[in-house]
């Protein structure tokens, strides 16, 4: 499934997407809310902050415009749209042409 806006997961059950269009990262991202989110990073702060980053242990409340869910079932809020979220910004500035004077 493909996400079509940028967001703020809300309710999140085993959620995991591909954000490699997006950040280039091949790795699945595990997603949570913003309550687990911040849970799962006290825990690792407790425990081994640096290693716990390196493994990907603390899941992100962030969704992405372009990336894909992989699996996990949840609800979102939608927070923008089109020209205003991450994918619509990247393809305003791939449309943007450079102005460059030569020094000729």
């Amino acid at each position: 499934m493909n996400i079509p806006c940028d967001g703020f997961v809300l309710k999140a059950v085993e959620v995991r997407t591909d954000e490699s269009a997006m950040t280039g990262e091949t790795d699945p991202i595990k997603k949570g809310t913003m309550k687990q989110c911040q849970g799962a990073k006290d825990a690792s702060n407790r425990i081994d902050y640096e290693g716990s980053l390196s493994t990907k242990k603390v899941p992100s409340p962030v969704l992405l415009s372009g990336t894909k869910i992989l699996n996990g079932e949840g609800r979102f809020v939608c927070i923008v749209v089109g020209e205003d979220s991450c994918a619509g910004k990247i393809r305003a500035q791939l449309n943007e042409e450079d102005e460059v004077q030569t020094p000729l």
